[in-house]
Formats: C-alpha cells, structure tokens, sequence
C-alpha cells in the first residue's frame, strides 16, 4: 500500500482544519504545502500521466477549498482526501470515455469508438469482480459490507440500523475485505483500480 502518512500531529492538524474551515487563506495554503505532493505521487502511481495527475491533485485541493465548512467534520483527512482522490480518478475515466464517442464522426468511426478504453474496462471488470466476491459473504457479513463500502454509511450508522455493537460491524467489515482480497486474487485481478479500491477501504477500515 502506498504512504500516505504525513508527519503532523493530530493537534496540528485540527488547528489547521479550524483555520481553513473558517476561510483562512494562508491556512489554506499551508495545507496544500503540507500534502501536495504526497496526494501527487499516490495518484500520479494511479493514473500513470503526469498531466492527469497535476489536474486531478489540483481538484482535490479545489474541493477541500469549495467545502471547507465540512472540514471540521472530519476525523481522518487523509482517509477523507483518498475518497476524493477515488471519486476524481473515476470521473477522469468516464470523461475519456466520453471523449472517445464523436457524434460527428461517420457510422464506421462510431462503431469502433464502441471499444472502451483499458480503464474504463477495467473499472468494469473490478466492480464485477467485487460485486462477486460480495455475493460469497455470510448473509450479515454481506449485509454490512453493502451498507458500509457501496452505501457509504458509517460504522456507527449501520450499527444504529442493524441494531448490534460497533466492534461487531467493524469485524464483519474486516472479515469482507478479507474475502474481497482472497476472492480478488484467486481471480486473478491486477488491475490500478484493485489497488485503489481495496488499499482505501483498508485504509479506511483501520481508522474506523
């Protein structure tokens, strides 16, 4: 999994969050000084295009910016930028996608812009692949993963849903990555958006 650790404190990082929250400019500044090139490399190692990267890294530290009064909400930053990281990579590849179907080409060029491009494929092939290992879970297990990697509820909110402990999700959700991991493997998956996907809910798993 790729680093995403930088070396400030918990403290310091909420002070600067409380800054930048509150439209603090120079605070703002310092943040992306503080983890530009991190963000930069990890999805630079995701997207294998440096033009790609810049632009993508550029709107995550947008975003940050555009909904900064959401900051304070936040107990883990790096977990928080990886998910937009995420979200920004798959709009590039369906935005390529898109780009690849001219209305204004013939009936022949149209025809072979039907051929997705590799990453949008293989976002495809990575999806079905997860859904499957999904669909081998225990019925509770699947229950919780559902509600907590494609859903998006937090731990605390499927626990309230499905009226058991947090220790208790936090283990279903542990075990199904597990599944998802071994499943992936046995698959033969090696795909960009394996890593992406699986190292960020790891990621996300453990800070839960």
């Amino acid at each position: 999994m790729t680093d995403f650790n930088v070396h400030i404190t918990g403290e310091t990082q909420f002070s600067l969050l409380h800054q930048v929250a509150g439209g603090d400019e120079t605070a703002f500044k310092q943040l992306v000084d503080l983890y530009w090139l991190r963000v930069f490399r990890n999805i630079l190692a995701l997207t294998k295009q440096t033009e790609t990267a810049q632009e993508i890294t550029q709107d995550i530290f947008l975003k940050i910016w555009q909904h900064r009064d959401k900051l304070l909400e936040i107990k883990d930053l790096m977990a928080y930028i990886y998910v937009l990281g995420r979200n920004q990579v798959f709009s590039a590849m369906r935005k390529k996608l898109l780009e690849t179907v001219d209305v204004g080409r013939g009936q022949e060029d149209f025809a072979e812009s039907r051929n997705l491009p590799e990453l949008e494929l293989e976002y495809k092939e990575t999806w079905r692949l997860i859904h499957q290992a999904i669909d081998h879970m225990p019925p509770k297990q699947q229950e919780v993963f559902r509600l907590s990697r494609i859903e998006g509820l937090s731990n605390q909110e499927i626990a309230q849903k499905l009226n058991v402990s947090n220790s208790t999700v936090k283990s279903h959700i542990v075990a199904g990555l597990n599944t998802v991991r071994v499943h992936l493997a046995t698959s033969g998956g090696d795909h960009v958006l394996l890593y992406l996907l699986i190292a960020g809910w790891e990621l996300y798993a453990a800070r839960q």
